[in-house]
Order: C-alpha cells, then sequence, then structure tokens
C-alpha cells in the first residue's frame, strides 16, 4: 500500500510540473505575438509618417515654383503695360519723320526747277535732334555710308585721307587694296562717332567734289526697349529663383533651380550682348569708304574694233612674248624643282650603269672564248674524221 501511495505522488507531481511547462511555453507563445504585433504596429506607423512627410515636402516644392511662375508672369505683364505707353511716342516720332520726309520731298521737288549750280550744291545730312529728346524721348539710330571717291593722285590721297580720319578721332577697321591695268584704288571700312560723322563726310567731299555718297540711317529704339524690359523680367526672375534656392532643403529641388537659374542666366548675357552691340553700332556710325585712280593704260579686254593695225600688232607680238616667257619660266622653275631629284637619280643610276656594262663585256668575252673553243674543237673532229676516212 505504502508504494502504491508513492507511485500515485509520483505521478502527480510529474502531471503537475508537465502542466506548468505547458503554461510557460503558452506563455511565452502569447508574449512572443505580442511583440511580433507592437513591432509591426510601430513599423507601419513610421512608414506613414514618412510618406506623409514627403508628400508634404512635394507639395511645398510644387507651391513655391508654382509661386515662382505666377510671379514672373504678373512682372512680365507689369513690363508689358509699362512699355505700351511708348508706343503713341513712338507714333508720334513716325509721324513728325513722315511730315520730315514730305518736307524734304517738296524741297527736292523745288530743287529740281532750280538753276544747275543749285542742283550741283553739296547736301549735308544732320542727325535728328530737339523735338524726341525734348519729349523724353532718346531715339537709338544707326547711320551707314557707302561712298565712292575717284582722285587723281591715289598716293596723295591716301594720305590725306589718313590724316583726315586721325583728326576726326576715326579709325580703319578694314582695308584692301588692289591694283589692275584700269585703275588702282583701295576700299576702307571706317568706324567713327556719331557725333563726328557729318563732319567726316563733309571732309571727304572736299577731298574729292565727284563724291558718290548713299547715307542710311537704322532706327533701333523699339528693339532697344524691347531688349531692356525683357532684361528687367529676366533679372527679376533671377532673383526669386536665387531666393527659392536658398529656401530648399532638398537636393532635387536644389537641381530643378538651378537648372532653370542657368537657363535665365544664359538669356540675360544674351541681351546684355545684344543691347551692348546695339549701343557701339548707336555710337560708331560705318563708312565704306571705295577710293580709286584711272590710270592711262587701257585694259587688256578692251574693244579691238577701237585699235590701231599697229596697236593691235604690237599687242600680238607682246601676248606672243608673254606666252614665251611663260613658258620659259615654267620650264626653269620645273628644272630648278628636279634637279634635287636628278642628281640623286645620277648618284644611284651611274654605278649601276657601270657595273652593268662591266658585266655585259665580261658575258661578251666569255661567249667568244666558248665561240673559238667550239671552233676548235669542230677543227678538230673534222680533222679526226678526216684520218679516218683516209684509212
Amino acid at each position: 500500500m505504502g508504494v502504491l501511495k508513492s507511485e500515485g505522488n509520483c505521478r502527480l507531481v510529474q502531471s503537475s510540473i508537465s502542466a506548468n511547462k505547458t503554461k510557460r511555453y503558452r506563455f511565452d507563445r502569447e508574449k512572443i505575438s505580442f511583440l511580433l504585433a507592437t513591432c509591426i504596429l510601430v513599423i507601419s506607423l513610421l512608414s506613414g509618417c514618412s510618406s506623409s512627410k514627403s508628400d508634404s515636402s512635394a507639395a511645398s516644392s510644387k507651391e513655391m515654383k508654382m509661386a515662382a511662375t505666377n510671379e514672373a508672369v504678373k512682372s512680365d505683364s507689369a513690363l508689358s503695360v509699362d512699355a505700351k505707353p511708348a508706343a503713341p511716342a513712338a507714333a508720334a516720332a513716325g509721324g513728325k519723320t513722315s511730315n520730315a520726309d514730305a518736307l524734304t520731298k517738296s524741297k527736292d521737288g523745288a530743287a529740281e526747277q532750280a538753276p544747275s549750280d543749285v542742283k550741283n550744291a553739296p547736301i549735308t545730312v544732320m542727325p535728328a535732334t530737339g523735338s524726341d529728346e525734348a519729349a523724353g524721348f532718346n531715339r537709338k539710330l544707326i547711320y551707314r555710308a557707302n561712298l565712292v571717291m575717284p582722285v587723281d593722285d591715289y598716293s596723295k590721297a591716301q594720305t590725306a585721307l589718313r590724316d583726315l580720319i586721325a583728326l576726326s578721332g576715326a579709325y580703319i577697321l578694314q582695308f584692301s587694296e588692289n591694283a589692275n591695268t584700269g585703275e588702282r584704288g583701295g576700299t576702307y571700312t571706317i568706324k567713327v562717332a556719331a557725333n563726328g560723322f557729318v563732319s567726316l563726310l563733309d571732309g571727304l567731299e572736299k577731298m574729292s567734289p565727284s563724291l558718290q555718297r548713299n547715307v542710311q540711317g537704322q532706327d533701333v529704339t523699339e528693339e532697344y526697349v524691347d531688349l531692356n524690359s525683357r532684361l528687367k523680367a529676366k533679372q527679376m526672375v533671377e532673383t526669386r529663383l536665387l531666393g527659392f534656392m536658398e529656401k530648399a532643403s532638398k537636393t532635387d529641388e536644389l537641381l530643378a533651380f538651378s537648372n532653370e537659374l542657368s537657363k535665365v542666366q544664359e538669356a540675360i548675357e544674351q541681351i546684355k550682348g545684344r543691347i551692348r552691340y546695339l549701343d557701339q553700332n548707336v555710337s560708331f556710325s560705318t563708312i565704306e569708304l571705295r577710293m580709286y585712280q584711272q590710270t592711262g593704260n587701257k585694259p587688256l579686254l578692251s574693244d579691238p574694233n577701237k585699235l590701231t593695225l599697229e596697236e593691235r600688232i604690237q599687242k600680238a607680238w607682246n601676248s606672243s612674248l608673254n606666252v614665251l616667257v611663260a613658258v620659259m619660266q615654267g620650264i626653269l622653275v620645273f628644272l630648278a624643282a628636279a634637279f634635287p631629284i636628278l642628281v640623286i637619280g645620277l648618284l644611284i643610276g651611274v654605278p649601276i650603269w657601270v657595273f652593268r656594262r662591266k658585266r655585259n663585256k665580261q658575258l661578251q668575252e666569255m661567249r667568244l672564248q666558248l665561240k673559238d673553243q667550239n671552233a676548235s674543237l669542230n677543227a678538230l673532229e673534222d680533222e679526226k674524221q678526216g684520218t679516218k676516212d683516209a684509212e
């Protein structure tokens, strides 16, 4: 009985131990599942917060870009509104110029009826001043003149022209000179300050009274005003983009703003370059001058019917002599060019020729010796054959 009780106690102890183990196992499993669930919840919350932040930053960047474009559009519209009042002034200026043209036409008509000495009087070109500047409208005009000036002595006229250019404060931008059988002359491209343009034309007319000239003026006021307004608008956009770059916090935003800024700055530099070009051409007028002297020689391609028989014979004789001289010169030039090659060829070819000549002589001697030997052998054979026949 005591043994049975002890066995029963052991079984109870074992069953209690196994029950405790199962309880602990279940508790551990519940604890692990709870920890996993909390981790998943925390991760989902963090991802939701980051996505909301990125969405908010993207929305803020879009709002900043939209604000920049809206402000640029507003500035362009404001500048266009400011530039509109310049149109009536330009129209008024155009009316004034048309009235001035009508007056000049009427004066030209009166000049046609005037005597011949009045027709041949020099015409001076004066720039427009007074009314536009008094109205506060500074016009931008580019003057350009094309002149043809025949002279009696080209060398003296060239010296006088250079002195006149130096006294006028001008400078020669380009120069080319040519001479043929009919004339001798040169072409000049002269840059002179706008306030000295008319005085330089008058000085050139004094040098050559038979001067032919064509003066043209180009009004670039509208383009100049438009360029200035565009420059101001681009500069305002540039300042706003710089401000947005300072406020940007992400790399993508900085790259986008820097690309836009580079495009705006490139446009600004192009506009400034065009403005500088217009200022330079307005400040300095251009004169294209062709100065020439007629020579006494007749051109080679003149009409043969206008020449006498003696002149035609002399011309044919001179042309044939010129052709012969040209041919001889070509031959001499060819020989001079081929002389080094001929020397090298002789240095290489002469030894080869001497060697081959000696070799040919030796071969001929050997052939003669062979012929003599053959002849002697034939003679001996004939003698032997004769002795055999005699026997």
